[in-house]
């Protein structure tokens, strides 16, 4: 009996242990906001038992021991272990923190974990893009990493932006594109090199960013020497989401917001506009007895009338209305307030080793004012299959049709010049044409308001990866991937018969379409190899081929003189008056052929050799190769034997790199080559047309190449709860591609070549802390900052300085974007008069410095003021969490920009137009206010214009909340989250215009900064 019970004994525990043996466990994964975390590994500790959790976040697993431990991680979080207790169910919260090492970073043709980079490479992860809810990817990473200066060039609706990433390495001698005048990224020469889904880019605004999954910014030569020739202004590398092998899940994204002008620039209302006007007048008379040599006194202004009936005599209606205090809001009456709103509805999952997923998107932003408006249609899908166990095959494919409304460029620009003291409508109620014809230099605005000026660009987008993949061993593999980009474009202009253009005059109606059609591809085969030399030595090999091609076509036409004004832009043929036709054809090439090589040993000596050879078809024929390599080192000291035992130390790692890196971005298609133009010649008295040479070539033109050494450090303390981030570097480009002015003598203008060098040294910190960390209560902040020093090192031959614009100059020693001018000395006074006389000055001008005291000035008078770029930029992010709530605010600054503002040029009382036009409300002097800023109204003066443009900036404060698991459950979904974001709200800077970042943008294309309240929804099912 005994012996039965003993064997009935070990049956039942044999069984029990079978049956734990058939157990499977459950359960959900949630980040530290409580979302569904996909993509999350949950391993059987001790075993390679794994799984990981679908797009909910859930996951299931068989365990064999009902002693089992659960390790949960992913990339960024820390890892967690729990203890299996005999329950079927568990949800597991990660937090941000000591694994954020982990995180997997692309650094081009592959990816590493972020405690493996040898160079300087910072990622954005998709959490931060989409939390702002911003339109762009642009707009959603300013202020967020260091040494990535993000300036926004038109606060318009999808207006692009401006990104250098440390510094500008290209010598520019014309305002466009440098100054902010232009707002075409095209002529931005120092944009970075763009990179999505492995498919050179051009336009990145064009993408949502609820598409992304990640993006890389490799900015050292070190880690952008793979991207070769292209990678010489750094790479933004950017991932778009991929699928989960799961059940299939849906996600919806909604944003609906609200859109107004903040910062609006003070300008005189009714009675201070008749106030300033009396200023003016009594100004101009009493420097007219200066002008006869006679030594006026604050007394005699003082005493001084103006009959102000002579300057207000337009018309009857006019004077009425001053002497009545009846006065118009012009800029009042024509702000709005706009909507925006966004849908994105995504689906995700696979099975079996095919994984999908899909994505469509819709953005529609409203401008301020008139019909500004962006409208951008968005649709995703990828798809991958694991064919075999050595073979993977997949495609991604991007759409984004986009159009952009800019409306009128004078409707800002007059709603703010327009006097407050004449009429819009007359006493019936009817629009009148002509505003008291105000100097003949308008027309009512609200016609324009409506749509009588149109600016508008439509643009198709379409790129794809087709990829194969052979991986014949676990440490080798051959990828194949072709990846081709369409862009379709078309820009219209129309100014109607109402217009200031026009001035109810048919034949100044003009139309303007151009067209492009443009055609690119980059096919690359890659061959990567991994494996262990020994058990402490692995080595990481990747060899690259790559051919890239541009092609683009571009057409354009403008006529005028159209007998109605029912036309658009889309029938230039009714126009009787031919203006302008064209076409033009462009094509480009690169090829390229690459290596890197990683070298572990005992994962604390990390050793990356990188060499690429670029052949490019725009440089000259004998000098269209080159090679550029990099090194670079990494110590992890946190791993040496002497520091294992310092617990606060949790990573310590030391990087230095030394890189090379061509460009050839400054030049385009055949500018080594002269081209034949039309010309006009005359035999006797037969005139006949012909052709001419029409730019000179150049033989030698050659790569442009970057030099730098990069040190950083990499230090966490306190379990990683501190973690900063330092890099020091110094760029030295050499063979500076330059367009050189060249003398009326020679018969051309100017000359492309290798005229310069230029350097960019700096320093960048990143800083990020958890500063309170509780069960309910979680507070973190995320700094950084940037300094770089720009100057030119040398210029070619003789050439030492050359001015360009009206406030430009290229001069040794000083930076690339220097603006030159006339230094002031405060502001001439009444009893300096007689000194200012000997410059032809007058008391309330300003006192100009004379620099070589020749007692004139001119050109020699004028240094160099400072420069558009900053001297340094930061930002700052704080996030509170307390239980399903959280907190965040964005702040970003740049400081030490200096520039001439084009808003200050046409909307200050300095325009050489007296008081004939509203005006900015400023200090300017008079002989009863001397200590004033800004000289006195009269006296126009160009010197006036500059100004620090120096600003900080709450870019977002963002208020979220996630529903709790209970109610997720009684509403069956996966995750649900609320959120408020107010965008740009609050903006602090001396400057008086309405944007500091928008202030060297010419005003006919200017508008309003903007404020945006969004309401944001985001579900998954």
């Amino acid at each position: 009996m005994e012996k039965l019970k003993l064997l009935l004994i070990v049956f039942m525990v044999g069984f029990s242990v079978n049956t734990w043996a058939q157990t499977t466990v459950s359960g959900t994964v949630l980040d530290d906001l409580q979302e569904p975390l996909p993509g999350a590994s949950v391993v059987v500790k001790g075993t390679n038992n794994g799984v990981v959790t679908d797009f909910d976040g859930k996951f299931t697993i068989t365990v064999k021991n009902e002693n089992a431990r659960l390790l949960i991680s992913f990339i960024g979080f820390e890892t967690k272990e729990i203890s299996l207790d005999g329950s079927s169910n568990y949800t597991v919260q990660l937090e941000v923190g000591a694994n954020a090492l982990d995180e997997v970073v692309v650094i081009g043709y592959g990816s590493v974990k972020k405690t493996d980079l040898t160079g300087a490479v910072a990622s954005i992860s998709a959490a931060t893009i989409t939390e702002q809810k911003k339109t762009d990817i642009g707009q959603a990473i300013q202020g967020r990493i260091a040494g990535v200066d993000v300036r926004a060039l038109s606060n318009k609706p999808g207006a692009p932006l401006s990104i250098d990433i440390r510094g500008n390495t290209v010598i520019k001698n014309n305002d466009a594109g440098r100054d902010g005048i232009s707002d075409n990224l095209d002529s931005d020469l120092s944009k970075p090199l763009y990179v999505v889904d492995g498919i050179f880019f051009d336009d990145i605004n064009i993408l949502n960013p609820a598409d992304i999954q990640q993006m890389d910014v490799l900015k050292d030569a070190s880690a952008t020497a793979i991207y070769g020739a292209r990678g010489a202004n750094g790479v933004v590398i950017i991932t778009t989401k991929n699928g989960i092998e799961g059940k299939t899940v849906f996600s919806y994204e909604a944003t609906l917001g609200v859109r107004s002008a903040t910062n609006i620039p003070d300008f005189y209302n009714g009675d201070e506009y008749v106030g300033f006007v009396d200023k003016v007048l009594r100004s101009t008379a009493w420097k007219g007895l200066f002008k006869n040599g006679y030594e006026g006194t604050v007394a005699d202004y003082n005493g001084l009338t103006v009959d102000l009936t002579r300057e207000f005599k337009n018309t009857n209606e006019e004077a009425d209305n001053v002497a009545n205090r009846r006065y118009t809001d012009w800029a009042g009456d024509y702000r709005k307030t706009g909507i925006q709103t966004s849908h994105n509805l995504a689906m995700s999952g696979g099975a079996n080793g095919l994984t999908y997923n899909g994505s469509i998107g819709y953005l529609n932003d409203e401008g301020v004012m008139g019909i500004e408006g962006y409208e951008r249609y968005n649709l995703s899908a990828s798809i991958t299959k694991k064919i075999t166990d050595k073979f993977t095959a997949g495609v991604k494919a991007y759409l984004s049709l986009s159009e952009r409304e800019e409306g009128s460029r004078e409707l800002f620009r007059s709603t703010l010049r327009l006097a407050p003291t004449v009429n819009s409508f007359d006493p019936d109620g009817n629009v009148i044409l002509f505003p008291d014809d105000q100097d003949g230099r308008f027309t009512n605005p609200y016609y324009e308001d409506k749509g009588a000026w149109k600016v508008n660009t439509k643009s198709l987008d379409v790129i794809a990866n087709v990829f194969l993949q052979y991986k014949p061993t676990e440490w080798m593999s051959f990828k194949t991937q072709f990846a081709p980009n369409i862009k379709n474009s078309r820009f219209g202009e129309y100014r109607g018969l109402y217009t200031k253009a026009a001035r109810n005059d048919p034949s100044r109606i003009q139309s303007h379409y151009d067209a492009s059609f443009k055609t690119s591809y980059t096919w690359d085969n890659i061959i990567d190899f991994d494996f262990d030399i020994t058990d402490t030595q692995n080595l990481k090999a990747t060899l690259i081929s790559s051919v890239y091609y541009n092609q683009s076509e571009y057409s354009n036409i403008e006529t005028r003189n159209f007998d109605t004004d029912a036309y658009s832009f889309y029938n230039t043929s009714a126009g009787l008056d031919v203006r302008a036709y064209k076409t033009n054809y462009r094509k480009e090439t690169l090829s390229s052929f690459a290596g890197r090589l990683n070298y572990n040993i005992l994962d604390k000596y990390l050793f990356t050799f990188t060499g690429r050879y670029d052949g490019s078809s725009k440089l000259a024929v004998n000098n269209k190769w080159a090679f550029f390599p990099s090194a670079a080192f990494a110590w992890k000291a946190s791993e040496e034997d002497f520091l294992q035992d310092t617990s606060w130390l949790s990573n310590l790692k030391f990087r230095l790199s030394y890189g090379e890196s061509g460009n050839d971005s400054p030049v385009s298609a055949y500018s080594s080559l002269a081209f034949l133009g039309g010309a006009d010649y005359l035999f006797g008295d037969t005139h006949t047309n012909g052709v001419d040479v029409n730019g000179l070539p150049n033989y030698d033109l050659t790569w442009e190449r970057s030099k730098e050494v990069n040190f950083g450090i990499d230090l966490g303390i306190i379990n990683n709860r501190v973690r900063l981030g330092l890099e020091l570097y110094r760029k030295k480009t050499v063979d500076a591609i330059l367009s050189r002015t060249l003398s009326n003598i020679t018969g051309y203008g100017s000359a492309i070549g290798n005229y310069g060098s230029v350097e960019n040294k700096g320093i960048e910190i990143t800083l990020n802390t958890v500063n309170v960390q509780t069960d309910n209560f979680k507070w973190s902040t995320s700094l950084n900052f940037a300094k770089n020093k720009n100057s030119i090192l040398k210029l070619d031959g003789s050439l030492d300085k050359e001015t360009y614009g009206s406030h430009g100059v290229l001069q040794v020693g000083q930076p690339v974007d220097a603006i030159y001018g006339y230094k002031n000395d405060g502001i001439w006074q009444i009893d300096e008069a007689a000194e200012a006389a000997v410059y032809g000055a007058f008391p309330g001008q300003y006192k100009v410095i004379d620099q070589d005291n020749s007692g004139t000035y001119g050109a020699e008078d004028k240094v160099v003021l400072g420069q558009v770029s900053p001297d340094w930029i930061g930002g700052m992010t704080n996030t509170f969490t307390y239980k399903n709530l959280d907190l965040s605010i964005q702040i970003y600054t740049r400081q030490g920009s200096y520039g001439h503002s084009e808003f200050y040029s046409h909307f200050t009382p300095y325009n050489g137009d007296d008081a004939k036009f509203n005006s900015l409300d400023m200090n300017f002097w008079t002989p009863n206010n001397p200590d004033a800023k800004y000289p006195a109204p009269e006296y126009g003066n160009t010197n006036w214009y500059y100004e620090d443009l120096s600003f900080v900036k709450v870019g977002n404060i963002g208020l979220g909340y996630n529903a709790s698991q209970g109610v997720l459950d009684k509403l069956k979904m996966a995750s649900l989250r609320l959120s408020l974001d107010v965008q740009n709200p609050f903006t602090f800077t001396g400057y008086k215009g309405p944007d500091p970042e928008t202030a060297l943008q010419n005003s006919y294309n200017a508008g309003y900064m903007t404020k945006t309240v969004l309401f944001g929804l985001k579900v998954s099912y």
